[in-house]
């Protein structure tokens, strides 16, 4: 009987061993390449680039290509790119080159770290928010919001290709917002727009007056009432006038 205990114990051991072993969340797969998005991992909301972000929020769209030169070195086009903290950005991705290339946005110490175990183990493929594999003549998208200032870049971690130069340093600005006063003169919950009577936009370099704006927030536009005095930020998304924060 003890015999018999035993063995079941070490069945179950060996069993649990074996299904930890098969689930791994180390962002990496084998399968899925190409695809720039997983919904399935909860780390991008704490990441020190910052988070993925809604299409509804993009303030402007970089577009980046991967190639080959003639001389062996692998490029992103542009080699650098200058953000300001709050922005979400489309990048627009295209692989213009002949050979296979990810896109990996990150710290360059964990960028350096993720390299060297795709060195260690090269059938390894990025699967998370912040990356996108591409075979040649493919075309992605990554949409991301930088939380933080801080020096960043974009690299292909496929081994030998951040050697051969694939990698674009990424530069976030500490954005200072400024706000501006107003008085809330009519809101539309239905089109999403608020008429303001505000103070000089130095920002937007718009004199005093009244105007409508638009409001993608809900929970911003759900704040204001006709008759409040408000502190608000205002900027130009997709060619329109929109309150992006309010105090």
């Amino acid at each position: 009987m003890k015999t018999l205990l035993t063995s079941t114990a070490l069945i179950l051991s060996l069993s649990a061993a074996a299904f930890a072993a098969g689930s791994h969340d180390g962002g990496h797969s084998n399968e899925n390449a190409g695809q720039g998005h997983n919904d399935g991992h909860d780390h991008q909301q704490t990441m020190a680039v910052g988070m993925p972000g809604k299409p509804k929020d993009v303030t402007r769209t970089i577009e980046v290509s991967m190639v080959e030169t003639d001389d062996g070195d692998m490029i992103f086009t542009p080699q650098s790119v200058d953000l300001n903290a709050g922005e979400t950005i489309r990048f627009a991705i295209t692989n213009t080159g002949e050979l296979e290339h990810e896109f990996v946005l990150d710290t360059i110490s964990q960028n350096t770290e993720h390299k060297a175990l795709m060195e260690e183990f090269p059938e390894m493929e990025h699967d998370d928010p912040n990356s996108v594999r591409l075979e040649a003549g493919q075309s992605g998208e990554i949409i991301w919001t930088f939380s933080n200032a801080g020096g960043f870049e974009f690299a292909c971690l496929i081994p030998g290709h951040y050697d051969a130069g694939m990698h674009s340093e990424v530069k976030v600005a500490d954005a200072k917002v400024e706000y501006t006063k107003g008085v809330v003169k009519k809101v539309n919950a239905k089109s999403g727009k608020v008429t303001i009577i505000h103070e000089e936009l130095k920002a937007l370099e718009m004199p005093a007056m009244t105007m409508v704006f638009r409001v993608t927030d809900d929970a911003i536009l759900e704040q204001m009432e006709p008759g409040d005095n408000i502190e608000f930020v205002a900027e130009r998304l997709k060619g329109k006038l929109t309150v992006t924060n309010l105090k």
